[in-house]
């Protein structure tokens, strides 16, 4: 009888031992799935970046199509032109206004000199 207790006892253990590979097993393939799912996710995110991607090199590249079209030497030389105008006509607006404030300050000297005559003469 002791024997077959001992075999009892061997088979129980054996039997714990497979339950508990069993349940490591069942660990392993759960974390397996959820890898699964998270490696899903991530491939759809690298889709649509790659997607994203491939949107921003066309617009890149007929921006870069234009600029040939155009040439970088020409759309420089507009910017130039387009500053040298901008300069002379600030130059322009300057000397106005130089002449404007010395016009402002001959009138009221003027005025100022008109009252002072005024007043001399209403005091005599």
């Amino acid at each position: 009888m002791e024997k077959e207790a001992k075999k009892f006892l061997e088979a129980e253990e054996i039997a714990q031992n497979l339950v508990n590979t069993l349940k490591q097993l069942h660990n392993e393939a759960t974390s397996y799935q959820t890898a699964k799912k998270e490696l899903d996710t991530v491939r759809q995110r690298l889709i649509g970046l790659i997607d994203s991607t491939e949107k921003i090199s066309k617009g890149s590249h007929e921006i870069i199509n234009v600029l040939k079209e155009i040439g970088a030497p020409e759309i420089l030389g507009r910017i130039t032109k387009v500053e040298n105008k901008v300069n002379e006509e600030f130059a322009k607006q300057s000397k106005s206004l130089q002449n404007l404030k010395i016009f402002i300050i001959i009138t009221l000297t003027s005025s100022v000199i008109a009252i002072i005559v005024g007043i001399i003469a209403l005091l005599r």
